[in-house]
């Protein structure tokens, strides 16, 4: 899988850039500030449909503008992104594609500076981290969140109302509907996703540290055990109706639920170094690689966002051998620090 040509119009802060591309590592380096990372948050559109770093669609076009276009050709197709503030549409060779058919046609895997927070970090930015894989591997797996994360703020809006007036089940029963239809098939994938990468994460892992006695491992920890049948997860939320009412809260949403890391058996942030939270990033990353290439038979792009400052060199040298046999968009504030990559590289000054 490789991106060909990039195109960018009125994204962020870049009126119109094009960049084409004939090497497996590409580098933009330049000062801060000058829209490096937004180029490979444009790649991150068009691959997923929307970038880690947006908060709204507004977010993403240039001031002044009403909206915002990426395009990018594959070996085989073309790929257009159109941002608008209130839409955002995808096209194919210049026919409108839904969201949900585009996924996957475009595999990138992310590391970037925000990811060191990750294990310190509040649990919505983990279940980020690997809903935006997880979309890219299960066609259906986007849909349901979705409607469960609607349904969740709907009811939670409901319960709410406690103080103020008594709740009724007819009420709540629609939105109980949705979740005991979409939850267990969330829980489900991110479990079955769990069991799956360990141990690539831990082949991994023992690569990059140099040793097999350390031990990794993620963990899917329920708020909640669901049932993965909708009739019993259904029962279950009206057997606990009147305790949700009393708590006004919403006791089964895949909001709720949190991916952890083990390391020696004990919670990252208990035993393990930043040295070695970085090594598990890497070896995250590494497996993720390994899932999409022997699961989906899929080569993704990486890409890289200032990594180069926060690994040392022996990470450095395990990272070039991270981008072997994927096409990689890298960016650096010193383009010296690709000088021991043994593989060619395209560079591009951003300026």
């Amino acid at each position: 899988m490789q991106l060909k040509t990039l195109s960018l119009f009125d994204f962020r802060n870049h009126r119109e850039k094009r960049f084409e591309f004939g090497e497996q590592n590409i580098v933009f380096f330049g000062n801060n500030g000058k829209g490096k990372t937004n180029i490979l948050e444009a790649i991150s559109v068009l691959s997923v449909g929307k970038s880690w770093r947006e908060k709204q669609p507004v977010d993403l076009i240039r001031k002044g503008e009403s909206s915002a276009k990426i395009m990018g050709n594959m070996e085989d197709n073309a790929y257009q992104v159109l941002i608008e503030e209130k839409n955002r549409t995808i096209f194919r060779n210049e026919k409108k594609v839904s969201l949900k058919s585009h996924i996957g046609a475009i595999s990138t895997l992310l590391f970037c500076p925000e990811f060191l927070g990750l294990f310190s970090g509040n649990k919505r930015e983990r279940q980020k981290f690997f809903d935006r894989f997880l979309f890219q591997i299960s066609p259906n797996y986007r849909e349901n969140l979705t409607r469960a994360n609607q349904a969740h703020k709907q009811k939670t809006r409901l319960l709410r109302q406690g103080f103020e007036r008594v709740v009724s089940w007819d009420e709540i029963h629609p939105w109980n509907t949705i979740l005991s239809e979409t939850v267990p098939k969330v829980v489900s994938e991110r479990e079955s996703f769990v069991k799956d990468i360990n141990p690539i994460f831990q082949e991994e892992f023992s690569k990059i540290s140099g040793t097999s006695q350390d031990s990794v491992e993620i963990k899917l920890e329920l708020k909640e055990e669901v049932s993965s049948n909708q009739k019993s997860c259904i029962e279950w939320l009206e057997t606990n109706f009147n305790r949700e009412c009393a708590a006004q809260k919403n006791f089964i949403s895949p909001l709720r639920d949190d991916f952890s890391f083990f390391i020696r058996s004990q919670p990252i942030l208990q035993t393990a170094s930043r040295g070695e939270e970085r090594s598990v990033l890497l070896a995250l990353l590494s497996a993720k690689k390994h899932f999409l290439n022997h699961k989906m038979g899929v080569s993704p792009i990486l890409l890289l966002d200032d990594v180069f400052s926060e690994l040392d060199d022996n990470r450095q040298k395990q990272l070039e051998t991270l981008c072997e046999g994927s096409q990689a968009f890298i960016t650096t504030t010193h383009q010296e620090h690709f000088d021991r990559f043994s593989s060619p590289i395209q560079k591009f000054e951003i300026l």
